[in-house]
């Protein structure tokens, strides 16, 4: 019994070691450089992995912007980030990504009430969101890929710009979720239906995110302008957590928490991604655990990457129906 009772105690410090040092836990990116004078636009940036990003940005000086839906949210999550880094320079926009008219406005204000631009981070998403958009698109598809595909062209001219003093990087948060599979253009205009289609929409919109980023990094070329795909690990969020929240996922968040680190690990990739000096040579590809990841071969696809462009700047198209708008793939412009 005393031997049993012995392997019993062995067998569990080393799961508590292994579950304490790699699962809830991740490596850390660690810089001395300073952000002072640069500007950070986090899409998110109010809650879970984007807040945890801004308080990073902040402590290095940067101004930060978050972008969010719920501005009230994101007034309470700037007094928490100011009290926390010390910097006061963090400022408030309203943006729903899930609406097109919304991304437009706010990048018209963009553009006018900013004059820099040295980091784009696309890291707001949904999961397990019921329901279609105006433009007829799938919630978790619209506000998780389309939603930031539009923000970043319409800003792209600023990018450019700004490209021309001081290097841009474009962050577009992923997820290893991508691995679900690859593409089902039709399901991205119906609603879910259940559980599994939800897994396969958010999936999908998470390969779109990869896509992008890698087309985006080829027809950047001769700007000094970089790109990465990031996935942030199994993060501890609100994620999913909504009102339209049904039994069998909230069974399943309340079961994976025990599994899921805390938001600043969420924040490590996209730190890596944004100040290493020798992650630029690596622009375009994926990364996590703050390195570069292998893909997939059917994330790799170069004709469905620039079918997904194409296909995007279509749905465009209907922003405004009675007016002519002409959308090209870094250029969006409205005649």
């Amino acid at each position: 019994m005393i031997q049993k009772e012995y392997i019993f105690l062995v067998l569990a410090v080393v799961f508590a070691y292994y579950w304490k040092n790699y699962i809830i836990t991740g490596p850390i990116y660690k810089t001395n450089k300073r952000l002072d004078g640069k500007t950070v636009l986090i899409t998110g940036g109010n809650v879970g992995i984007g807040k945890a990003t801004a308080i990073e940005f902040a402590k290095l000086g940067a101004k930060v912007v978050i972008a969010s839906r719920n501005v009230e949210k994101s007034r309470k999550a700037k007094d928490e980030i100011i009290k926390e880094s010390g910097n006061k320079n963090i400022h408030v926009m309203k943006l729903d990504l899930g609406d097109f008219s919304s991304i437009k406005s706010f990048a018209e204000k963009i553009h006018k009430e900013e004059e820099n631009l040295h980091y784009l981070i696309n890291n707001a998403g949904v999961f397990a969101i019921r329901g279609m958009t105006d433009y007829g698109y799938n919630r978790i598809m619209a506000i998780n890929h389309f939603g930031p595909f539009l923000l970043t062209h319409l800003l792209m001219d600023k990018i450019k710009q700004q490209s021309k003093s001081s290097p841009v990087r474009i962050i577009n948060l992923s997820s290893v979720a991508y691995q679900f599979g690859a593409f089902d253009f039709e399901m991205w205009h119906h609603d879910s239906s259940s559980v599994y289609q939800d897994f396969l929409i958010y999936g999908q919109s998470k390969l779109a995110n990869i896509y992008f980023t890698s087309e985006l990094n080829k027809r950047l070329k001769g700007f000094d302008i970089t790109t990465y795909a990031v996935h942030p690990g199994g993060i501890r969020s609100e994620l999913g957590m909504n009102d339209q929240l049904s039994w069998p996922l909230y069974i399943y968040k309340q079961f994976i928490t025990l599994l899921l680190r805390e938001p600043i690990y969420g924040a490590q990739t996209t730190l890596y991604c944004a100040l290493d000096d020798n992650v630029t040579q690596l622009s375009g590809n994926y990364f996590g655990e703050t390195t570069m990841q292998d893909l997939k071969d059917f994330a790799k696809d170069d004709v469905v990457g620039q079918k997904n462009l194409a296909g995007n700047c279509e749905s465009y198209k209907r922003l405004s129906p009675k007016r002519c708008v002409t959308v090209h793939i870094l250029n969006f412009a409205v005649c």
